[in-house]
């Protein structure tokens, strides 16, 4: 066979797959939707999720996870404590599920990781004197956030929408990640994008926004004090 038969014949294999939707690896969720409930013994104050797992943060001062996913994806999903950090990821890819919810009870929260698909929402508005927020590989976070210091990043296609109130705003996005925090209500705001992201703050007192290589960055409010810097076909404007 020619080197451009070979070709030929593993791009129809892969267009095949791909419209058979045909998984190279990873497990379908089989089975009811059943609910388990875990255990932390170990104190935690930061989160970090992966695996396509869908987050959802409740404040109590009993620390506990329920797990609401297909029977199969139980075993498979490995929750625990290190260094202060609690892991919430899955031992092989979830392509397909009725649900892979896990519900997550805290009393103090710093930190907040996502990547790989995964996904972290709230019951309520997480208040926190620090916080700091990171979303990568197309991890999606929503939330409401009060607090005197918000730390925002996203990158590679990930997606942050935020709500709420803080002091301060420190806010990065590249390669095509999305920031969406024009309602989170702060008094001085530090925006950067890069490579294609977008973001959208709100500032009171004081901006400060850069925007390089195609990225934009649209801030809202009126601040008294403006730093703008745009080049290699970045933007920043105010709304």
């Amino acid at each position: 066979m020619t080197t451009l038969a070979k070709i030929l014949v593993t791009l129809c294999l892969t267009l095949v797959c791909c419209s058979c939707n045909i998984p190279f690896n990873g497990v379908k969720g089989t089975g009811k939707v059943i609910q388990t409930e875990r255990a932390i013994s170990q104190p935690f104050n930061r989160i970090k999720a992966s695996s396509g797992l869908d987050v959802i943060l409740s404040k109590d001062i009993d620390n506990k996870i329920i797990i609401d996913a297909n029977e199969n994806l139980h075993d498979l999903i490995d929750i625990y404590v290190k260094d202060k950090t609690l892991v919430i990821k899955s031992e092989e890819n979830i392509y397909s599920a009725d649900q892979k919810s896990v519900l997550i009870s805290y009393e103090t929260l710093e930190e907040i990781a996502v990547n790989s698909g995964a996904s972290v929402t709230s019951t309520q508005v997480i208040e926190q004197p620090k916080m700091k927020l990171s979303a990568t590989s197309g991890a999606d976070i929503e939330l409401e956030i009060k607090s005197e210091s918000l730390t925002t990043s996203a990158t590679s296609g990930a997606f942050i929408e935020i709500s709420g109130m803080v002091n301060s705003h420190k806010v990065s996005a590249t390669s095509g990640a999305v920031i969406k925090a024009k309602e989170v209500l702060s008094l001085v705001t530090e925006a950067k994008a890069t490579s294609g992201a977008s973001v959208k703050v709100h500032a009171k007192n004081e901006f400060n926004g850069r925007a390089t290589s195609g990225a934009s960055v649209r801030y809202f409010g009126a601040p008294e004090k403006v730093s703008e810097v745009d080049n290699s076909g970045g933007n920043v404007s105010r709304n």
